[in-house]
């Protein structure tokens, strides 16, 4: 049960930590949602899928055609790439905070759109419950900031 609770906890932490990080704009919250996201995923290799590559991806397939209707077997290798972009970003935030901030917009809106689209995905659309709950308000405040930032 603890287990499960540091599954659950860590990503819905690292949501929210993302959303905070795109309304305030800190590389400091940014890092810790790329922390908290690299922790539940191995959390979620640990408790539901032992440490198995195969039953994680047999498992998220069969998530994906319970809700989609779509054998589609590549969603565990999207979450792969998924993380590693997050982790890359944060990295790069941090240690060149000039260079990151002057990189050219269309791979800021590329990385920032497929790290959006992944989590409205994951925290809102594949969630349920209270998960869901927290994946739509993070999702709604950083809505919010983008169309205050732009408009």
């Amino acid at each position: 049960m603890v287990e499960q609770a540091i599954v659950f906890g860590s990503i819905s932490a690292a949501v929210i930590a993302w959303a905070l990080a795109e309304f305030l704009r800190s590389r400091w919250l940014w890092a810790a949602g790329a922390t908290l996201a690299a922790i539940h995923s191995a959390a979620a290799f640990d408790v539901f899928y032992n440490w198995s590559h195969a039953t994680a991806r047999e498992l998220t397939m069969r998530q994906t055609a319970a809700l989609t209707g779509v054998n589609f077997a590549g969603g565990i290798y999207v979450n792969y790439v998924f993380l590693g972009v997050w982790i890359a970003d944060a990295a790069w935030r941090l240690v060149a905070p000039k260079s990151y901030e002057t990189r050219p917009r269309p791979l800021t809106l590329a990385t920032h759109g497929f790290i959006f689209f992944i989590i409205v995905n994951g925290a809102v659309i594949f969630a349920d419950g209270w998960a869901r709950v927290v994946g739509a308000a993070a999702t709604s405040l950083v809505i919010f900031q983008w169309l205050r930032k732009h408009w």
